[in-house]
């Protein structure tokens, strides 16, 4: 660690970790919400709300929402 320190492009090289970190909270975010509004889509399913009507509210396409519907 220490010789990485001393190179020229120490402060680039060391800022690499913490972006991949960074990245990945966000992908980790992301997912959360998709795994999420499929929740909502699946209860919103059960209570007989339209697919349309599902789509419309959570942005999935049909093509999820008919998966999920296949699911239940």
């Amino acid at each position: 660690m220490k010789e990485i320190r001393e190179l020229p492009e120490a402060e680039k090289i060391l800022e690499i970790p913490i972006s991949y970190e960074e990245k990945g909270k966000e992908l980790g975010r992301k997912e959360g919400r998709v795994e999420g509004v499929k929740q909502v889509a699946m209860e919103m399913i059960k209570e007989g709300a339209s697919l349309e009507f599902i789509s419309k509210v959570t942005k999935l396409t049909m093509e999820e929402l008919e998966k999920l519907k296949k699911h239940l």
